[in-house]
Formats: structure tokens, sequence, C-alpha cells
């Protein structure tokens, strides 16, 4: 084998041995400094890490009457349709989490 090709080879095992150790660390320390949610809320249950998004849809608009709340800091959201429905996300898209009382 040539010096050229056992070296390219070395490198590329190298490579392929510490992409999923670097990857584990990351996830780790990322869980280790995240906050979680139920450090912005206060004595009285209200959430002041929450931030009102403003919608200017119009009634014709296929997003009337749906407000939006975001917490930036904590990286999740609350959405809640026009019939009641509440709506989470914590990065990794919407899912219902309580439905409208019929």
């Amino acid at each position: 084998m040539q010096p050229t090709s056992l070296l390219a080879s070395i490198v590329l095992l190298a490579a392929a041995v510490s992409t999923p150790l670097l990857a584990g660390d990351r996830d780790r320390d990322h869980e280790r400094n995240r906050k979680h949610a139920t450090d912005t809320r206060a004595a009285n249950g209200f959430d002041h890490g929450m931030q009102a998004i403003p919608n200017s849809a119009t009634p014709d608009a296929p997003g009337y009457g749906w407000r939006y709340f975001s917490d930036p800091t904590a990286h999740r959201a609350v959405v809640i349709s026009p019939q009641g429905d509440y709506y989470y996300s914590h990065g990794k898209g919407l899912r219902r989490v309580v439905a409208a009382s019929t």
C-alpha cells in the first residue's frame, strides 16, 4: 500500500470514529445547560417567559383568530386555535395538547 493511501485511510477512520463521539458530548452539554419550562413560572402559575406574537391576519386569511405565544429563551411555543385547541412546540413541530371541550 502506498504511503498516501495509508495516510488517507487513517484519516478517514479517525473521522468516522470521532464524529459520533463529538455529537454525543454536544447533546449532553445541551441538556445540562438547558433551562426547563418550569423555571419561568411564578408561584401563581403565570409563565412570564411567554410573549404574545401579534397576528395581523384578516378575516378571510387562514390564520385569522389564531393566537401565538413564544418563549425564545426556552425554545418553545404555544398556539391556540379559534376553537380553543392548544398546540405546543418544543422545537420539533406543533402537537395538540388540549382539545376544546364540546
